[in-house]
């Protein structure tokens, strides 16, 4: 009776083991055509169903760079798994294939491999470089792989606010571009030694690479006066309108905000502006500053009107007593001749006018939406003069106030830092691609209503400032 008892339970053993090698149907070689392309942060399964509906699908088990067990499926309706959830580059990593019949039940594993290639949280480190940038300031400039996952941190040592303490402080948080980006911040704090910390993160939080760079130059800049450059551009360009005081004079005459404009119509000159326009047809062409020898250009900024709060004659509802000049330079809308794609560029090419664009430096880009919902929420002069902007059409006009109101008010001004790459240009030039609200009126059929159809370009003032010479 004991020799019976025994043996039962190595009978149950026995059993066990033939069921579980009955586990699973066995899979024909030629459904196993599977292969494996690294991609950054994991690899593409590319495998194919035949038309045996016997074979309904795959699943695949994994391990990701955090130890945790993933399970991707796929079905004959599709050809290729996405298998992430790494960081570096990996090889040789184990994964467990099943194919699924139409009751779903699961055939014997089959165990590969697969290799994967940096993620871009990681890869974006062997091209990224922080340079200084204007104002103590500094630039983030990397590249990245096509297949982009994940976040990127900034945060430069400095003291915290609050605690009164050294801290890395977050300048901000950006996803991680495809192909690259370049982030530029300035800082309020001056410190003698600037030191930058990148961190990266996956999208779902995990913290994958951190470096310092130390070591950053502090750059300053200085203003040219006029006489230090010369300005030019196509002739053909150029209004010199002394009766209503359009020219480039205007453009380097020390007057910001509309000052000439003010001092006129304060005078009931209405139609005289003190300012410069440049058109019809300035789009996609180039305005031109020579320094005469080379310098590390720092920032254009150009100005525009504060909000005046008086009436821009339109041609389209032309009166017997409008001045046809006036209404055809403005069109009615002084901002739609304002800037709202804008490309500065440098050179040292003999012929600067001529010179193919994809052999000179691009030193800053605007590129906003010109329409007005972008123009009423983003836009640089979105407070410029624009009764239909973020303003109150009539407390805010500058008319109705006083000049110690206007003299305190603060300029409203395009700010085009240049990136920062150590090179002296003698040339630097900018283009005008597109100006606000040159789609305006939207929903009228079919596409909208252009105010700038002549392609007119202003600023009231500009400055040019490279880097200070210490």
């Amino acid at each position: 009776m004991k020799k019976i008892l025994f043996l039962l339970p190595v009978f149950f053993i026995f059993l066990a083991c033939s069921e579980d090698d009955k586990v699973g149907f066995d899979v024909p070689v030629e459904f196993r055509k599977i292969s494996f392309q690294p991609i950054p942060g994991g690899a593409v399964m590319r495998y194919k169903l035949p038309d045996n509906m016997d074979i309904f699908g795959v699943r695949v088990r994994y391990r990701d760079a955090y130890g945790r067990q993933l399970v991707k499926e796929g079905t004959y309706l599709t050809d290729t798994l996405l298998l992430n959830g790494f960081a570096e580059a990996r090889t040789n990593e184990l994964v467990r294939l099943t194919f699924l019949n139409s009751k779903l039940e699961e055939s014997v594993p089959l165990e590969m491999t697969f290799n994967t290639t940096d993620a871009a949280t990681v890869a974006l480190f062997d091209n990224l470089s922080v340079t200084p940038f204007w104002g103590g300031g500094f630039s983030i400039i990397y590249t990245s792989p096509t297949n982009v996952e994940g976040t990127v941190h900034i945060f430069y040592v400095g003291i915290n606010p609050a605690t009164k303490r050294e801290d890395n402080i977050l300048l901000g948080s950006y996803p991680i571009q495809e192909g690259g980006d370049t982030l530029s911040f300035e800082l309020k704090q001056a410190l003698d030694e600037l030191k930058v910390i990148v961190r990266t993160d996956d999208f779902d939080g995990n913290m994958v690479k951190m470096q310092t760079y130390e070591g950053i130059e502090s750059l300053t800049m200085e203003m040219l006066s006029p006489d230090q450059f010369k300005f030019f551009f196509p002739e053909e360009l150029a209004i010199e309108d002394e009766a209503h005081q359009i020219g480039v004079k205007y453009l380097f005459d020390g007057q910001k905000k509309g000052a000439n404009y003010r001092k006129n119509y304060q005078q009931k000159d209405f139609y005289k502006y003190g300012t410069f326009v440049a058109g019809p047809y300035a789009f996609n062409e180039r305005f031109i500053i020579d320094f005469g020898s080379p310098k590390v250009p720092a920032m254009l900024r150009g100005d525009a009107f504060l909000y005046h709060g008086f009436y821009y004659p339109n041609p389209e509802y032309p009166t017997s007593s409008m001045d046809m000049f006036v209404a055809n330079l403005w069109h009615g809308v002084y901002i739609s001749r304002l800037p709202a794609k804008i490309k500065v560029y440098g050179t040292n090419a003999a012929d600067p006018a001529k010179v193919p664009l994809g052999e000179c430096t691009v030193l800053y880009t605007l590129d906003e939406d010109p329409k007005w919902a972008n123009f009423y929420d983003k836009a640089w002069c979105r407070y410029s003069d624009y009764p239909s902007g973020p303003v109150d059409y009539l407390k805010d006009a500058f008319k109705e106030k006083d000049n110690k109101a206007f003299d305190e008010a603060d300029p409203i001004s395009l700010e085009m830092k240049c990136n920062y790459f150590g090179e002296a240009f003698r040339y630097v030039f900018f283009i005008v691609e597109d100006t606000w609200m040159s789609n305006n009126k939207s929903y009228m059929y079919p596409n909208g209503y252009e105010e700038n159809v002549r392609e007119y370009i202003t600023f009231d003032e500009l400055e040019v400032f490279v880097k200070e010479e210490k």
